[in-house]
């Protein structure tokens, strides 16, 4: 293993247990909530403005790694994750948890998108997507395993165990960034294709492939949006039991956590673009089927399918945006696309919940199928980079 292989295994390692720490409390956290004596608006507020706030920060966030290097913010977003984590569970009001919650969005704008600027800096043009679809992986993965973890730790040891255990892995992840990931070293103008200079960020004539790619990850968190919003109403519609609705979410997790690695490695080889196409394509028609589906096999298929097509998409999007911009200012560049994908995450749920009272959840599917049609249909108009393949 190389040294540069070891040191984005090791920063995989960190984004796995950061993201593990998060997802012990997703299933109690709402519960939670409500027994401070939430109202369901005061619930929804307290979610989304963890959102909101990095929607405001990603950008900067990542403009400053451009200036101070990766490391150092990563660090502090850690921290901070490891710090807020135990506060959640000491406070007599549900009030309280907006200023935590703005605080943890803070943290994670200095974590995910330089997260990925950093893997980016590591790797030569011909891994990004081997190396994003890893990156992917490592999330998806956690996210698959660690709602089960904390709901055991939930019924085993009562409410504050998921939270502390979050704050102790955090911790971990954070020592390892500290001691075994190295800064990459700032890019420099050398590196920029032709037509590239300091002062610019997208490589002229990519404009509009940069905007595509940006609309396809923002459909990979409308996805999730809906996926937190309303798949458990329409499974329960299907008369599923809970066990049944987690086998729903891990199939989606599971194969998406796979298919990042596997078409991670295929966008490395051909172009990118007919994978991006094939992946929102495969979404449309996936959600489609969510009209149709009936039984717990079938359902978890169409799930899995959600999970390919966001293993198709995401990694060839995100080495594309690599291929088509300023690696001097790659911080920034992958704030900006992050917060696309946080903006899907934000109107994932209001258009769930808009169109659910209006026509259904039914009526909801169906207004995510036009979505996912009309941002592959802008996935035509995206433009590889010169590459040799």
């Amino acid at each position: 293993m190389t040294k540069c292989d070891r040191s984005l295994a090791v920063l995989y390692l960190s984004v796995f247990v950061a993201v593990l720490g998060f997802s012990l409390v997703s299933p109690i956290f709402p519960l939670y909530v409500i027994d401070l004596g939430a109202s369901y608006t005061l619930l929804g507020i307290i979610i989304s403005v963890y959102g909101a706030v990095q929607l405001l920060t990603q950008i900067p966030s990542g403009r400053l790694s451009d200036r101070i290097g990766r490391k150092p913010l990563i660090l502090v977003g850690m921290l901070s994750f490891s710090l807020l984590a135990p506060l959640y569970v000491e406070v007599s009001s549900a009030y309280w948890l907006i200023p935590i919650r703005v605080f943890t969005g803070l943290g994670s704008a200095l974590v995910w998108p330089i997260a990925m600027a950093l893997i980016i800096d590591q790797v030569g043009r011909f891994q990004r997507g081997w190396a994003m679809g890893w990156y992917n992986a490592s999330i998806y993965s956690a996210l698959a395993v660690g709602p089960a973890i904390g709901g055991g730790l939930y019924d085993i040891f009562g409410i504050k165990a998921p939270f502390y255990f979050w704050s102790l892995l955090t911790f971990a992840s954070f020592f390892i960034v500290l001691t075994q990931v190295e800064d990459a070293p700032q890019s420099n103008e050398t590196e920029c294709e032709e037509g590239c200079s300091k002062e610019s960020l997208i490589l002229p004539g990519y404009w509009v492939t940069f905007v595509a790619c940006c609309g396809t990850v923002m459909w990979a968190g409308l996805m999730s949006g809906f996926n937190m919003t309303l798949l458990p109403s329409y499974a329960a519609g299907l008369n599923f039991s809970t066990t049944e609705i987690g086998l729903l979410y891990f199939a989606l997790a599971g194969s998406t956590t796979l298919s990042n690695v596997h078409f991670g490695k295929v966008s490395d080889r051909k172009k990118r673009k007919p994978l991006i196409l094939a992946g929102c394509a495969l979404g449309a028609l996936s959600f489609f089927q969510l009209t149709t589906a009936d039984g717990i096999f079938s359902v978890m298929l169409v799930m899995a399918f959600l999970g390919m097509s966001i293993g198709m998409i995401n990694p060839a999007a995100s080495a594309m945006i690599a291929d088509i911009t300023n690696p001097m200012r790659r911080g920034e560049i992958f704030g900006i696309f992050n917060t696309a994908r946080m903006l899907g995450m934000v109107l994932g749920p209001l258009i769930s919940g808009i169109a659910a009272d209006l026509y259904d959840i039914g009526g909801a599917i169906m207004a995510f199928v036009v979505i996912a049609a009309l941002i592959t249909a802008g996935t035509t108009l995206l433009k590889e980079s010169e590459r040799d393949f």
